[in-house]
């Protein structure tokens, strides 16, 4: 029977898989500090997640090793973190890591003395040096030797780091956005440098798809009127879809591309991604009129409630890039693989197409197989070409079903899920449909039931029935922008109304009165408060808290929503100035917060009868809200009872057209 160390009663997937590591592994949490205290060790602290390739593979080299284990155990308290379940304890010592190398990722490899303060770090480390990289046993060595010989003087290292990690998380007072559209414009002009002209996407390899980059740009396309930029965003949206990082097969999103071509992924999926990529096509396929980007969201929709969703509407959090412990190893083909069940002109066009040879495309470093092919789309199929390949794809999805599965990280996530809602609801705002409508309010019933306080607040974390008592900004702000994107394909009051009452807690939780900004977490033992303002491949939570505020205010004609979220923006006008291009969705909250008021207001009933027709015209910068009488705003309250029957009023500000009843007069 395996040894189980002190995470085997962790709910964490991640913590679990180490559990019966021979690393006597201990959970994050006030224990750690009261043994390294008394046993004067540092401690050495693996920060990762349960779909992560190089977590992975440094478990086998190191934490499966009795003779690792044996250092590990005998000079140092080892520590793991998982980064889904505690994304504050992560920046804190990510911000470290960067401070020091200059680099960041995971895992997260941190040694920090028994106050929590770290004095040295890095990423991944291989069992023995070579290649300019330093071996893990001897970097253990070395550090317990620096502990043991010269303490104190480590102790002051990691002091001056932790105050710079404090400065660093904290940040500086903001300097105002009263050059709003100069930052705008300029933000603009640096994306579109950035911008890959023969593969689209921005930058070189590797290549990640942040969809709020391209969604800024659409925007930017409308406001400008720039056939230009749309033709960016255009170009982009369909490299993507038709590169390998897409699952031709199954639907929805790896990772990133190891090239830059989109051509071959890394293989791991994750919910945030795909949950902001549905979004994000919905409203492409609205700006370009094609109907291409709605056959990308029915895939990613289609991978969502097979392969991710938990019994109850809950999203798990993401898929391995391993299976049987080879990457990639459920999702590749090799040609007698697609020959077997190919008809007729199926094996021409897989070949012409999705570029199927008998060489393969992609070769696993550590599993070196020849004749791996990675499928993606070489050029656009005539519709009866689709037709021949989509019978094809049936049965190569068929036979896939049959493979071991990757991994699956099953813990339900509030600010993934919020993001999932939100995607949800932007497929059924662009004309999607109303299921796309009942799958978001599905996952919202499911934080009801199992994620939120009975305060209204989110907790961040689920799995078996067990949630968390962590307060992020990410999870309020996240669940405050799904209840106002909620609320404009479901027109129900109850989302506006929830949503005031979380931007009153959100704000009075977070919010930093004298520096400006809002703090990430609330956890006092953590040796620096940190406030996010770049996008990473998650939005910011500074940039999601002034988006939803902005467009609360908007909703509900509440004048301090909008004055709150102008206080976020404000400090955050430095960093979009010096590095736009890092904080798309500061970008994007500054475009709502500089645009004209515009409000489709529906009373009657249900507001989808209009969503088809909303959707005709790509209008942005168009919010949509339920005339009730009981809605926060006075002005919509006073238009609710003028008609029983389905009528649309489109308003600038508070000035509003003649009423319409007939969906398509709203043309």
């Amino acid at each position: 029977m395996k040894k189980t160390n002190a995470l085997g009663g962790e709910v964490s997937p991640y913590l679990l898989q180490h559990a019966h590591n021979p690393v006597d592994w201990m959970p994050w949490g006030d224990a750690v500090w009261r043994r390294a205290k008394a046993e004067n060790k540092p401690v050495f602290l693996s920060i990762g997640y349960s779909t992560c390739h190089w977590c992975h593979v440094m478990e086998r080299e190191s934490f499966e090793s009795e003779d690792v284990a044996k250092v590990l155990n005998r000079d140092f308290i080892s520590v793991k973190v998982d980064r889904e379940e505690r994304p504050d304890v992560d920046r804190v010592y990510m911000t470290a890591v960067q401070a020091m190398t200059g680099q960041g990722g995971w895992p997260l490899s941190v040694w920090v003395t028994p106050e929590g303060k770290p004095f040295y770090g890095g990423t991944y480390f291989p069992p023995v040096g070579g290649q300019g990289r330093p071996g893990f046993v001897d970097v253990l060595g070395q550090i317990a030797a620096a502990w043991r010989e010269r303490g104190e003087e480590v102790k002051g290292w990691a002091e001056e780091l932790a105050q710079r990690v404090r400065a660093l998380g904290e940040g500086t007072s903001g300097s105002g956005v009263s050059d709003a559209e100069k930052i705008l414009k300029a933000g603009t002009g640096e994306m579109a440098m950035e911008y890959d002209r023969k593969h689209g996407g921005f930058g070189g390899a590797p290549k990640f798809p942040r969809p709020s980059q391209p969604l800024f740009l659409m925007r930017r396309s409308f406001a400008e009127k720039s056939e230009k930029l749309l033709e960016i965003v255009r170009h982009t949206g369909r490299a993507m879809r038709m590169g390998g990082i897409y699952d031709q097969i199954g639907g929805g999103f790896h990772r990133y591309a190891v090239d830059g071509e989109w051509a071959v992924p890394h293989f791991e999926k994750m919910l945030y991604d795909n949950a902001q990529l549905m979004g994000f096509y919905a409203e492409l396929g609205a700006a370009t009129r094609e109907a291409w980007p709605q056959e990308v969201v029915e895939g990613i929709d289609g991978y969502l409630w097979r392969d991710l969703r938990e019994e109850g509407g809950g999203l798990g959090s993401a898929e391995d890039a391993d299976s049987e412990g080879v990457e990639g190893k459920f999702y590749v083909w090799t040609k007698k693989e697609v020959i077997e069940l190919a008809k007729g002109e199926e094996m021409r066009l897989a070949e012409e197409i999705w570029g199927v040879t008998e060489a393969g495309n992609f070769i696993d470093p550590h599993h070196p197989v020849k004749g791996w092919n990675v499928l993606a789309r070489r050029r656009v199929c005539s519709d009866e070409e689709e037709r021949v390949l989509n019978g094809l794809r049936v049965r190569l999805e068929k036979r896939r079903q049959g493979r071991v599965r990757p991994g699956k990280d099953d813990k339900v996530l509030t600010s993934w899920n919020a993001l999932a809602i939100s995607g949800y609801a932007k497929a059924a705002r662009w004309g999607g449909g109303i299921h796309y409508t009942k799958r978001a309010e599905e996952i919202w019933d499911f934080l009801q039931k199992n994620l939120l306080r009975q305060d209204g607040t989110p907790t961040h974390r689920w799995r078996g029935g067990q949630k968390d008592d962590t307060h992020l900004l990410e999870d309020y702000a996240g669940v405050l922008q799904a209840l106002i994107d909620l609320h404009q394909v479901a027109c129900k009051t109850d989302y506006l109304h929830r949503a005031v009452d979380l931007a009153q807690k959100m704000l009075a939780t977070f919010e930093d009165t004298k520096k400006g900004g809002l703090w990430g977490s609330v956890d006092g033992s953590l040796i620096a408060r940190m406030k996010d303002d770049y996008d990473g491949a998650e939005p910011s939570g500074n940039a999601m808290a002034a988006l939803a505020l902005a467009e609360l205010g908007r909703l509900t004609d509440q004048v301090r929503w909008e004055v709150a979220a102008r206080r976020i923006l404000d400090w955050l006008g430095e960093r979009m100035r010096r590095l736009p291009q890092a904080l798309p969705n500061g970008l994007l909250a500054l475009q709502r917060v500089t645009e004209p008021p515009a409000r489709l207001v529906v009373a009657g009933k249900g507001c989808e009868v209009f969503l088809d027709v909303a959707a005709q015209v790509y209008r942005p910068d168009l919010l949509i809200t339920g005339a009730r009488e009981d809605h926060p705003s006075e002005f919509i309250r006073g238009l609710a009872g003028r008609t029983k029957i389905s009528t649309a009023y489109l308003c600038e500000g508070k000035n509003c057209r003649l009423p319409v009843t007939n969906a398509a007069d709203l043309k």
